[in-house]
């Protein structure tokens, strides 16, 4: 017996066995179709792959198949989900490997057996009917009444894999998502291609890393790839503040197999909201640190023999289990194993995670007490998930052991948990009052436009059309619909989150420079000084000209071969001493006791003003990773901070980005002065006043930044995250970013224009983010702040220059 799957045409939804239409169940297709580039990718539509029943591809969605997805190999074939399985010869039929890529164990069958899911559309069909009538269809069904009849259905043989991808959508709240959201899926992914995230990075790097023994997800051309890419992409910009974490990858890899792509998505938004606690993913996971600190208590609880074992060996649980939860264990189960685990968890959310955990522990239970070293524990705990072949037996002790775990007991335990990491972290919040603490959830930051034909609708919730069309009472209005359930703890709990994430970022910059540049940096101060003392010294080592130095450097932009006696050759990145800058063109310098001439465009200046000394662990041309690191984790602290309590300007539907706020503010600081401000700028432009020493102040400073960046990014039509990311780097570049962030919050009148009371930056909280930031100053950098812009006209520029330099050079033909 076999089954027709079609890769395009009327039956696109189906799986083995048979089509989940099953007699009155009808699933009905909606208006929703995502264009073009979301779309399944083209294939041969006369092309029928026959399937046998439990074979290769059977268990996937249709859409997935890959082209050759039966082509005859010697060497492998595939299991029912597209993993790779090696031929195992009979001479290797004993051995065993451990494979923590969801591979299914050689000769594993999956086969859906029909009396099962004539069962569950018995229930279905009985219990839905009694509220919709006898027309019934799934379109009617947005979500599932939980009751014991459907859990005890759950745990005893799971959810059929063919209702799999209707059921699961409607046990969570992806489907209500789906239907209830003012934005389509399409609509999100076309905005969060205009961003470009530095996570969208590190996405690429992943992407054949999630399941690489999957004939779907294998190679760049894989029919997964590009939709893997397309929900992460999205995923990362519509929540910032989590951005892209790895655990993310196997996910949604695997949900794909088994979910069209714009379900996928808004499960994994359901996953992210209510699923699981806030932070879970983001940069400092302290959502998943907490829960593994909640782990260590519950096996004290439920397995207390194991525990005085555990800390008789000294053994940390959570070195083993965090990937456990990160990846909601898609990267250590084997699929038909995993398939029925998520049953249980999108019925009964995280707590089926600890459950599961707490079972395997109890099954290998003598083991672990008969070890007799803390290596031969580790061992046992590692190959857990592969020793588990029953899953029948997994649940059931699963249900024994942690039965009486519940929601309520979780949340108190991950209150007191996270109010200590919170504390050892954050240094604001008291451990001792954790019971009032609120678990904050996850919130999308939709930051896409609202349709035209709605602006009616827009305009009449936004204003109160009064004579004076007040904004703080359009904003208030506004706020009041986005933020109606949020009280001020909950917001104190994001500050705290904030400024965690932030605290982490600059620890990895800090050791990013003490291990690339150790000479300098190893004994560098990392503890912030909240003293008045220090803000009123930031100023005087701002201007303090006490340790100028006097000799220029130049480093190497481009490669300069010596071709004659009087010029002076080098390689990209090296350091070169200027002597003579006379010419615009042509510069003097000495090099490895080398003098002579060279391009002054194949060099750009070292700022080594006021004691600043170079080092390539700053320098993001010569080391990427500070470049990632500031242009991604911090960026996006930063912003997150900035965007904290910013008012929404909803006109028209229109986003409101930190970059307006902070070009308003700099033009505050300098109004009252402009005309001797103007006069400065031109000066230092004019005769480079401010080579030799800093002559700007930091509010100078900040405007000038700001115009420069402004009439280089208008140019090339870049987004305003691009603008406050160069900005960022001109700052770290000056050392003076903890002072403009005193200067923006000092514009008083201008920063409650734009922010709500509750916000960082009209609170006291922003003088602790600049003691923070105050770290940063002892570091050295030079980040280049064009760096995410087009390089054409660089290069045009460079050409021009060559052009000048030569005509002078073979008219006059100098000498040294």
């Amino acid at each position: 017996m076999s089954t027709d799957i079609h890769h395009k045409g009327s039956l696109k939804k189906s799986y083995w066995p048979g089509h989940v239409i099953a007699d009155s169940l009808v699933e009905e297709k909606g208006d929703n179709k995502i264009e073009k580039k979301i779309s399944i990718d083209s294939k041969d539509s006369l092309n029928i792959v026959k399937l046998s029943p439990g074979g290769a591809f059977s268990a996937i969605i249709s859409s997935m198949l890959p082209i050759n997805c039966l082509n005859d190999n010697e060497d492998f074939f595939y299991d029912p989900f597209g993993f790779r399985i090696e031929k195992v010869s009979p001479d290797e039929e004993n051995f065993v490997n451990i494979n923590l890529n969801s591979k299914p164990k050689h000769g594993s069958l999956f086969i859906e057996d029909s009396k099962h899911k004539l069962k569950w559309i018995a229930y279905l069909e009985f219990t839905l009917n009694g509220d919709i009538g006898s027309s019934f269809s799934w379109d009617q069904v947005t979500s599932l009444y939980r009751c014991e009849k459907l859990r005890g259905m759950i745990r005893g043989e799971g959810i059929p894999h063919s209702l799999r991808p209707f059921i699961w959508t409607r046990l969570t709240t992806a489907l209500e998502k789906k239907l209830n959201s003012k934005f389509k899926y399409v609509d999100l992914f076309k905005n969060s291609e205009q961003d470009h995230f530095n996570a969208f990075r590190q996405i690429e790097k992943d992407l054949l890393r999630t399941l690489p023994t999957n004939l779907c997800y294998c190679n760049a051309s894989s029919v997964g790839i590009p939709r893997l890419r397309r929900v992460l992409q999205t995923i990362a910009w519509l929540y910032p503040n989590i951005g892209y974490c790895q655990g993310m990858g196997t996910i949604v890899a695997s949900l794909l197999l088994f979910l069209e792509e714009e379900d996928t998505f808004w499960m994994m938004c359901s996953i992210l909201e209510d699923l699981l606690p806030a932070s879970y993913f983001s940069h400092s996971l302290l959502g998943v640190q907490a829960d593994m600190k909640v782990l260590s208590q519950l096996i004290a609880t439920y397995l207390p023999d194991i525990d005085l074992k555990f800390k008789k060996h000294d053994i940390e649980i959570s070195l083993i289990c965090i990937n456990w939860f990160l990846t909601l264990y898609s990267n250590v189960f084997e699929m038909r194993i995993l398939l029925r685990i998520w049953d249980l968890f999108f019925y009964e959310g995280s707590v089926a995670l600890f459950q599961i955990t707490l079972a395997m522990i109890k099954i290998s239970e003598e083991k672990i007490i008969n070890s007799e070293s803390s290596s031969s524990i580790f061992s046992i705990l590692t190959a857990l998930p592969n020793s588990i072949d029953d899953i029948d037996l997994l649940i059931e002790t699963s249900i024994r052991i942690g039965s009486s775990i519940n929601k309520n007991i979780l949340d108190y335990a991950r209150r007191k948990h996270q109010a200590y990491l919170m504390a050892q972290l954050g240094q604001i919040v008291n451990p001792s009052n954790y019971h009032n603490l609120p678990l904050g959830k996850e919130r999308a930051n939709f930051r896409t436009q609202e349709k035209n034909h709605h602006i009616f609708k827009i305009l009449k919730k936004s204003f109160k059309f009064d004579a004076n069309n007040n904004l703080s009472e359009t904003n208030r209005k506004n706020n009041s619909v986005l933020n109606q359930d949020d009280d001020l703890k909950v917001k104190n709990i994001f500050q705290t989150e904030f400024l965690v994430n932030l605290r982490e970022v600059l620890l990895k910059i800090a050791h990013h420079f003490q291990t690339q540049d150790p000479e300098k940096y190893l004994n560098c101060n990392l503890n912030a000084d909240y003293s008045i003392e220090s803000h009123c010294l930031d100023y005087e080592k701002f201007a303090d000209t006490s340790k100028i130095k006097r000799v220029k450097r130049a480093k190497a932009i481009l490669d300069f071969e010596k071709t004659d006696d009087d010029e002076l050759g080098f390689k990209k990145n090296d350091i070169i001493t200027v002597l003579s800058t006379k010419d615009d063109h042509c510069w003097i310098g000495e090099f490895d006791d080398e003098k002579g001439w060279f391009p002054s465009r194949f060099v750009s200046l070292i700022d080594e003003r006021n004691g600043k000394i170079y080092s390539s662990a700053g320098d993001d041309s010569v080391n990427e990773r500070i470049g990632d690191l500031i242009r991604g984790e911090f960026s996006l602290a930063i912003k997150s901070i900035l965007e904290h309590g910013l008012k929404k300007w909803s006109v028209l539907g229109g986003s409101v980005h930190p970059w307006s706020f902070i070009e308003e503010a700099s033009k505050k600081v300098v109004e009252k002065d402009f005309d001797s401000v103007y006069s400065r700028l031109h000066l230092c432009k004019t005769f480079r006043l401010d080579e030799d020493g800093k002559v700007l102040t930091p509010d100078e400073l900040l405007y000038k930044s700001i115009q420069t960046i402004n009439m280089s990014h208008d140019a090339r039509r870049v987004s305003m995250d691009v603008k406050l990311r160069s900005l960022l780097c001109v700052g770290l570049n000056e050392q003076v970013l903890h002072i403009w962030l005193e200067i923006l919050c000092s514009c008083v009148e201008t920063v409650e224009k734009w922010y709500q009371r509750w916000s960082f930056l009209r609170s006291p909280g922003w003088v602790q983010i600049k003691c923070e930031l105050r770290i940063l100053s002892q570091f050295s950098f030079l980040l280049n702040p064009n760096a995410e812009l087009p390089n054409s006209d660089r290069d045009l520029a460079i050409n021009e220059c060559i052009k000048d330099m030569l005509v002078k050079h073979h008219l006059f033909s100098w000498d040294i």
